[in-house]
């Protein structure tokens, strides 16, 4: 799963997010006073959240489910000399023999998940690999993101002359979407690449019932700058900030 998806990542500049995300991530932890040292990046994708938290001087490692985004990560690792540690492994169901004092899963890549007993699994794994006082990050499509938003098609054309396709459709709290990437080659010649992704919300009620039954004394709901929400039903993506 997404070993096609890791071909066009970066190029059609899906990574742009994870930039944009960690730098206003970690002032509000520097501003909030969480001394983080450690980190783990669940679903770490190419390796750009990791980096930017090894670049502010945090020892992190990654994790992920595809074999072919975690060798994009190394990559992308070894084209500013980074080492990083990362981990082939499914984010519900992990045992790393370590804590960390940050764990991370940013871009919905938790929607991916569709049986709620999976999330409840990572986030009782997450809860054992936490150092006390630890904080877990992640983001959320929610119910209201994939009714909204949801059923459409875009399509995308980059100056280098590569271009995609996107078509979605939801169902209610499950919904799809196809990527078609076209890369540009020598003359007329390009590459073609699919991936299907299925994604599935639940309400944000039923999250934090669960991030507290996990044993996450402290749970908030916040927007993309970082500021608690208290009407989270108008919420297309949810942060959700825990600690123990």
């Amino acid at each position: 799963m997404y070993d096609e998806f890791a071909k066009f990542y970066d190029r059609l500049g899906w990574d742009s997010y994870a930039k944009e995300l960690w730098p206003d991530f970690k002032r509000f932890l520097d501003k909030s006073g969480f001394n983080i040292k450690t980190m783990l990046d669940l679903a770490c994708g190419t390796g750009v959240f990791c980096i930017g938290a090894l670049r502010d001087g945090i020892n992190v490692e990654g994790l992920d489910l595809s074999e072919e985004m975690l060798k994009k990560a190394v990559e992308n690792c070894r084209k500013y000399g980074y080492d990083i540690k990362f981990h082939l492994g499914d984010m519900s169901d992990f045992d790393l023999g370590k804590k960390f004092d940050l764990i991370t899963c940013t871009f919905d890549a938790i929607n991916h998940m569709t049986d709620f007993q999976k999330w409840k699994s990572m986030f009782n794994c997450v809860k054992r690999h936490l150092n006390e006082k630890g904080v877990f990050m992640f983001d959320m499509n929610t119910l209201k993101d994939l009714s909204d938003n949801w059923n459409n098609i875009h399509i995308r054309k980059y100056p280098n002359g590569d271009y995609y396709i996107s078509k979605s459709i939801s169902f209610g709290d499950n919904a799809f979407i196809t990527f078609t990437a076209f890369l540009k080659k020598e003359g007329r010649l390009y590459e073609e690449y699919e991936e299907t992704v299925h994604e599935m919300s639940f309400s944000l009620d039923e999250v934090v019932n669960e991030l507290k039954m996990a044993g996450f004394k402290r749970v908030n709901v916040m927007n993309r700058k970082f500021d608690i929400v208290e009407d989270v039903d108008s919420l297309d993506r949810a942060f959700i900030l825990c600690s123990i």
